[in-house]
């Protein structure tokens, strides 16, 4: 049996873990593989979360800087960015993503990535969506603590070709806007 998308039902006591450890797998999939499509991150919120739990160094082949410690969002793309995959970041203009876009900008231009990096705020954006290579996470959660953790959420994870091409179309529509 085959399935192209599954929906999660998560709440802070139910199917925490299956969504951390879906993004876990998304990343590391295009980590491992990477790409030369660009990655979305869409979110109207969206702070430097912990992805991966590499304190018992389980993922220390992908890349051996990780050793024993937890490993953020914008080390992750910034790892994805290195390994040839653009970077697209769409959110709003709320005040609360100053610190992840200050920190990710930083990073990227000390990395000499900054030309991989595309960042789109616009004022009305509640979509949210993880575009990779392999696979798209969408529904109600932002890429912030409270989204992870606590927050009733639904999620959709799909890997049809033609979710992911639509996504894709869309998501990159960000792009022409007006890039900061």
């Amino acid at each position: 049996m085959s399935f192209e998308s599954r929906r999660i039902f998560k709440s802070a006591v139910t199917s925490q873990n299956l969504i951390r450890e879906l993004l876990q797998l998304m990343f590391l999939g295009d980590l491992i593989a990477p790409g030369a499509e660009r990655v979305w991150l869409v979110s109207p919120w969206i702070s430097n979360v912990v992805l991966i739990d590499n304190r018992s160094g389980g993922f220390d082949a992908v890349d051996p800087q990780w050793s024993g410690r937890e490993i953020r969002l914008v080390e992750l793309v910034i790892a994805l960015m290195s390994r040839g995959s653009p970077l697209g970041v769409a959110t709003s203009l709320d005040d609360h993503n100053e610190a992840f876009l200050r920190a990710l900008v930083d990073v990227a231009t000390e990395a000499g990535l900054d030309e991989k990096l595309t960042i789109v705020r616009r004022e009305l954006l509640h979509t949210k969506g993880i575009l990779m290579r392999g696979g798209l996470l969408t529904g109600s959660m932002n890429l912030t603590y409270s989204g992870l953790e606590l927050n009733d959420e639904t999620v959709v994870y799909d890997i049809g070709k033609k979710a992911l091409a639509e996504a894709r179309l869309n998501f990159e529509a960000y792009a022409s806007e007006n890039a900061v």
